[in-house]
């Protein structure tokens, strides 16, 4: 009866140790990642989801999303070792860059500038711009840097023209100064778009439309954590990766609209359509950061600091944990058909 037991005892065994192998993984102290975010828009919905959606938790990881007011502080905080990635436009890191931080960009979240040059009604060519008053969020970030090409794309030199470039908040700030006058044009993201374009205000020129390269946000991180740390960013990637592939299916909208009214503080889902259409239409697929996007950064933050001037596109870049999920068939597997 004993001889009989023993093979059952060890299938027993075998079993209690194949089982406890996930359970343990699963019991371990997830990862720790801080992120820091400079802005709400509806391109940080892949990061939203991960997280809403418990993806990075399912990689092992504890993702803490930190909102901070514009990609300067972001990039600061990245060159300080506060935080392990920062969610910034490249104009704000090129400059530390430049001045030696060991920083490289990852991952695009935005590959194209989200801006339009939105003008008082009367203001209906380029040249009934010249001598106006144009707002911006904060110089060198990514309004600005996009006025610049706004005003180049369409004929205008700030200086020659006499247009005086100014700081005004975030889009309901800018919003308000067009209504009261103080502004004669702005720069303006989708929605904020749509709505002044209701009222009557003119939409000189949406850079998205006109096909400028440009790289408008990008994940970055220091070079020693994507070399020394490279499970871990991995991890990060991966998980944000899905996060982008739920964002794009569509049998999740009601759920995607959710997660962007829970994060841009809507009243309901059904006020977050605009915004999940410009997720939709803005993301990319596979959010590889740009060369030409970027060298187009390079070359408008030079004019402001001609130490940015040297710098190489392809240096800054570092894409290898996004081609690595490519190689093994990642994507195609997320996606599918879809």
């Amino acid at each position: 009866m004993l001889m009989q037991l023993r093979p059952m005892v060890v299938l027993l065994l075998l079993s209690t140790l194949v089982n406890t192998g996930p359970a343990q993984a699963q019991s371990a102290k997830p990862q720790r990642v801080r992120v820091a975010v400079s802005t709400a828009t509806p391109h940080n919905t892949p990061f939203w989801v991960a997280k809403d959606k418990k993806i990075f938790d399912k990689y092992g990881l504890d993702v803490q999303l930190i909102f901070v007011s514009g990609g300067t502080l972001a990039t600061q905080m990245l060159a300080a070792g506060e935080i392990q990635i920062a969610a910034a436009a490249p104009a704000s890191l090129l400059s530390l860059i430049a001045g030696g931080e060991k920083i490289v960009m990852f991952l695009g979240v935005s590959n194209t500038s989200p801006f339009t040059l939105v003008t008082q009604p009367n203001i209906k060519k380029a040249a009934d711009l010249k001598g106006k008053r144009l707002g911006t969020a904060r110089f060198g970030g990514s309004s600005h840097t996009s006025a610049v090409i706004a005003l180049e794309h369409l004929g205008l030199n700030p200086k020659g023209d006499n247009i005086i470039i100014l700081q005004t908040g975030l889009d309901p700030e800018r919003m308000a100064a067009l209504e009261a006058k103080a502004l004669d044009a702005a720069m303006l993201q989708r929605v904020a778009t749509k709505v002044m374009v209701g009222k009557g205000y003119t939409p000189l020129l949406n850079l998205n439309q006109a096909k400028i390269p440009y790289q408008n946000t990008v994940l970055a991180a220091k070079r020693d954590f994507i070399s020394g740390r490279s499970k871990i960013g991995e991890s990060f990637t991966r998980a944000l990766v899905e996060g982008y592939a739920y964002t794009f299916n569509k049998e999740n909208k009601q759920a995607v609209k959710e997660v962007i009214a829970k994060n841009l503080r809507l009243r309901s889902a059904a006020e977050a359509e605009d915004f999940y259409l410009e997720a939709q239409e803005e993301l990319d697929r596979k959010p590889y950061p740009t060369v030409e996007g970027t060298r187009t950064v390079i070359k408008y933050v030079a004019e402001q600091n001609p130490k940015v001037a040297p710098l190489k596109a392809e240096e800054l870049i570092d894409a290898s944990w996004l081609k690595s999920l490519d190689n093994e068939g990642f994507f195609e597997k997320l996606y599918g058909g879809r």
